[in-house]
């Protein structure tokens, strides 16, 4: 179509870096904002403005953050220092920065003398554009100390929500990113991250910007292509397996899959449990355990597959970067409403349609925060809750299992644990209420005839661990007590 006004002969120099750097053909217009603010700082323009200076940016997952920095290191002279808060990430990132030619450098703990003098070395001689490091790294005094000769031009942390996530439980460094700027000197520093509420930004300025208010640059946080649903279970276990292997296409999940949990040791459990039920192969477990040639092995497996079931732990997080999952499983709610949408965020990047499910149980209401166990229970709008908890207000919800009026037929195998236990009050030990309702082929089915009543093998498609934690749950909740009769604990329902 020909151009009848000539806009195609005004020049937009930030487009063409990034088309010649980077292969990209559009900035969104949060990206032109951020990075043009950087390079103004900076001097880019060489004409005076009102330079905004230091900043905090918060654009929502898959809006292209690192370009706001990437793109001004390779413009400007000395070099941009990115913080991360994995290793993972920074490997992540360290590759796709190889791989675009952009000539980049890693700074981390246990890197040798050799590479230590090789890397500042090249430092010095105007080789290297971006270094990427983590707080602990850049507190050491000696590391410092190299550093400060060299040219910092910009002083980027990235994923800044850490600092008040992490800073003042088990990453105190991240603390000390404040003095570390100070000492470093650089002529900008930007703080990126997807989601922060109020307090958030306020630790961010108290132990960055050292209590000054920066500019800031905020997008609107929602995703509106993310499905927002929570799933009350008696079993985890259970359910996980349903939603992976349900004959209903309505109910199974789509792939590829993240299930985040806690613990290594809950991550092993459920990747095994997934892979010996599903009978496949194409579900491994991550976390910071592994060794460096395993994980490379598994996100190498993730990143291409298609099918795939990762059970990571919460730190791995924020270090996936694939485009199309398209189901984010929590199998707990992390501490903070930002951790639970940097997470589920982790799917849909590529603006298709993902599930963001919650699990939750009796056992989690003890240890899930009060927002949490509000977000549960509500019965509004889910996506409204969360953003909320932000300090937002959105005009509407594009997508959650209250606002699209999923109604489930309560919760699986609730009705037939009470059902059994009215008819059958004070008659069954725990034990023995496992095998019949699971249908067990068993010494004690035999000896006790359990086989006998009519509700034997009602739960059959249950594992005996998955009853268990069913009838603790209902134990928990107040559903059903235990009692001494001719000196056996027998089980029976509570008076409603």
């Amino acid at each position: 179509m020909e151009d009848l006004l000539g806009l195609d002969a005004i020049p937009d120099p930030l487009l063409d870096a990034g088309e010649r750097f980077f292969g990209i053909r559009y900035l969104f217009p949060y990206q032109r904002l951020a990075i043009h603010n950087i390079l103004d700082s900076c001097g880019y323009f060489q004409e005076e403005s009102d330079a905004f200076g230091d900043q905090i940016i918060l654009l929502p997952t898959g809006a292209g953050k690192s370009l706001c920095f990437q793109l001004p290191a390779l413009l400007l002279p000395g070099v941009t220092l990115v913080v991360y808060p994995l290793l993972s990430l920074m490997a992540d990132q360290h590759r796709r920065l190889r791989e675009a030619k952009v000539p980049v450098g890693i700074l981390k703990g246990g890197q040798s003398e050799e590479e230590r003098e090789s890397l500042f070395r090249s430092l010095q001689d105007g080789e290297l554009k971006i270094l990427l490091s983590n707080p602990e790294t850049l507190g050491n005094p000696r590391t410092l100390e190299a550093l400060v000769p060299l040219s910092i031009t910009h002083f980027v942390v990235d994923e800044a929500h850490c600092i008040a996530q992490w800073g003042e439980t088990f990453r105190p460094a991240y603390l000390n990113l404040g003095k570390i700027r100070t000492t470093l000197k650089p002529t900008v520093t930007t703080a990126f991250t997807a989601t922060a509420s109020p307090f958030v930004l306020e630790k961010i300025r108290e132990h960055l910007f050292d209590g000054t208010y920066p500019h800031e640059i905020s997008a609107n946080p929602d995703r509106p292509n993310l499905q927002y649903s929570v799933r009350e279970t008696l079993s985890k276990q259970r359910t996980l397996r349903a939603l992976f292997s349900s004959a209903s296409e309505k109910e199974r999940v789509q792939r590829p899959a993240l299930v985040f949990c806690r613990s290594r040791k809950r991550t092993e459990q459920l990747a095994l449990v997934l892979r010996h039920s599903l009978k496949e192969k194409e579900i491994f477990f991550y976390h910071a355990g592994l060794s460096p040639e395993e994980k490379k092995r598994i996100e190498h497996w993730f990143f291409q597959s298609s099918t795939g079931i990762l059970v990571a732990t919460t730190a791995y997080g924020m270090g996936v970067d694939k485009p199309n999952i398209r189901t984010v499983i929590h199998d707990e709610a992390p501490a903070t409403v930002e951790a639970y949408l940097q997470e589920s965020g982790r799917g849909g990047r590529d603006t298709q349609p993902c599930q963001a499910i919650l699990l939750a149980s009796e056992e989690d209401r003890c240890n899930l925060s009060p927002f949490f166990r509000g977000y549960v229970a509500t019965q509004g709008c889910r996506r409204l809750f969360l953003y909320r908890g932000l300090g937002m207000e959105l005009d509407g919800c594009s997508g959650c299992d209250r606002c699209n009026h999923e109604g489930r037929e309560g919760i699986e195998g609730y009705e037939s644990f009470l059902a059994f236990l009215r008819k059958n009050p004070r008659r069954y030990t725990e034990e023995e209420v496992i095998h019949l309702l699971g249908g067990k082929h068993s010494l004690l089915s035999i000896s006790h005839a359990l086989y006998r009543s009519r509700w034997y093998g009602t739960l059959r498609e249950w594992e005996t661990e998955e009853l268990e934690e069913a009838l603790d749950n209902l134990f928990r909740q107040g559903s059903i007590r235990r009692g001494t009769f001719l000196w056996k604990n027998l089980l029976y329902p509570a008076k409603k």
